[in-house]
């Protein structure tokens, strides 16, 4: 393997993406125009520029003084995010499926680091087009994961039951329900996922 990732590096990583809901709240709480942990999407703590209509689909007056920082959050955890998966990738027999199965679940990771690179309101499609896709593509990973699994198998079958769930709740536009939560827990539960896999890998 060109690149090896230590049983330390590969756990910390993990906790280090946990870390993202830890770091949240100083952004929304700073916020100067009103901010909803519920409604608004994570991506509006990193928009540029302040009042509505910032990007085409936020009629929501936004502004977020740290912004800057804000990005520099979503590009660190997806890294730290990528190197917690390329960890577990060196768990699994490295076949042709597993590898697809990775890249599929990086794609995810990937999108967090274009987001804070292209915040929103510079362009909302390269700024979404990653995460949206990895939402979609890391079910899949998932799925190929748990059934190449010995250990952790059933707990990464319920993680994906319960991010299938999430996806078609936040799919349900014409429901009216907690869109910004949505996004928080479909995120928590990848997170949550990583890092008791990389626990239970090392037994």
């Amino acid at each position: 393997m060109i690149l090896y990732i230590s049983k330390k590096v590969g756990i910390l990583s993990w906790f280090a993406t946990c870390l993202y809901f830890l770091v949240e709240p100083f952004f929304i709480l700073t916020s100067t125009a009103p901010y909803s942990f519920l409604n608004h999407a994570m991506s509006d703590l990193g928009v540029t520029s302040c009042g509505t209509y910032t990007y085409s689909i936020a009629p929501h007056d936004i502004c977020s003084p740290h912004h800057f920082w804000m990005n520099v959050l979503f590009i660190i955890n997806g890294l730290t995010l990528s190197i917690g998966i390329l960890y577990i990738s060196q768990k699994l027999k490295k076949t042709k499926i597993t590898q697809l199965a990775t890249a599929f679940i990086l794609i995810l990771a990937l999108g967090n680091v274009v987001s804070g690179f292209i915040p929103a309101d510079i362009n909302l499609f390269w700024h979404s087009i990653f995460a949206q896709l990895g939402m979609i593509t890391v079910l899949a990973g998932l799925w190929i994961y748990a059934s190449s699994l010995t250990s952790g198998k059933y707990w990464t079958y319920g993680c994906l039951v319960s991010l299938l769930v999430i996806l078609i709740l936040i799919m349900l536009f014409f429901v009216p329900i907690p869109t910004g939560l949505l996004q928080r827990l479909f995120y928590l539960v990848i997170f949550i996922w990583g890092t008791m896999l990389s626990f239970m890998l090392n037994k």
